[in-house]
């Protein structure tokens, strides 16, 4: 799961008007990857490091007292390294690890944008069309790399399986702004990653 929190200080970053609300939603984001384990039986540490894909993902929801309502959702890909320290306290089983990650995006425009601007309630307003919007989105917010740390639980089941919870957070703004027309400014939106993952191990 991700959240990419900051966005709503980029479309609006004064105040301009009142009377909307701005909510950040969590989004279902995979992650795959192979790693290197390093870990002495009987050892209180151990060491793991690999490569992943990842995604970083978000949904701001808009709606004021008029109706108007929109939906823009980054959601970028990910390809990148982690290394992680890992204790065991009871040197095998449960573990606890810290580290960080950092990845290439591989779709800097991999924006959305949804809305009902276009209804015929909205007319007087001259609202660009949704397809419109988007497209300046896509060219005027661009996501960046991602630097992050972090760290969780783990389980390691018998010789063969691994259960990890994990949090990561974003050091570097996930969205730059482009120079553009709209207001829109430059804000930091430092992403959060909560990741479920299970591992298959051997040795090599």
């Amino acid at each position: 799961m991700s959240v990419n929190t900051g966005m709503d200080k980029i479309l609006v970053p004064e105040d301009y008007y009142s009377n909307y609300n701005f909510k950040d939603k969590w989004q279902f984001t995979p992650t795959v990857g192979v790693f290197a384990q390093y870990h002495v039986d009987g050892s209180i540490i151990g060491v793991e490091g690999g490569f992943s894909y990842w995604q970083k993902a978000s949904q701001l929801v808009y709606n004021d007292n008029k109706e108007l309502n929109y939906k823009v959702t980054p959601r970028y890909n990910y390809i990148g390294v982690s290394a992680l320290l890992k204790i065991y306290p009871w040197r095998k089983g449960f573990n606890i690890s810290i580290g960080g990650r950092a990845g290439a995006n591989l779709n800097g425009k991999g924006i959305s944008y949804e809305s009902n601007q276009e209804d015929s309630k909205f007319a007087n307003y001259h609202f660009a069309t949704v397809a419109e919007t988007e497209r300046l989105m896509k060219e005027k917010l661009t996501g960046q790399p991602d630097i992050a740390v972090g760290g969780g639980f783990g389980y390691e089941i018998g010789n063969h399986w691994a259960l990890d919870l994990r949090y990561f957070h974003g050091l570097n703004s996930t969205i730059k702004t482009e120079r553009n027309d709209y207001n829109w400014a430059e804000h930091s939106t430092h992403g959060q990653n909560i990741e479920l993952s299970i591992s298959y191990l051997f040795k090599l």
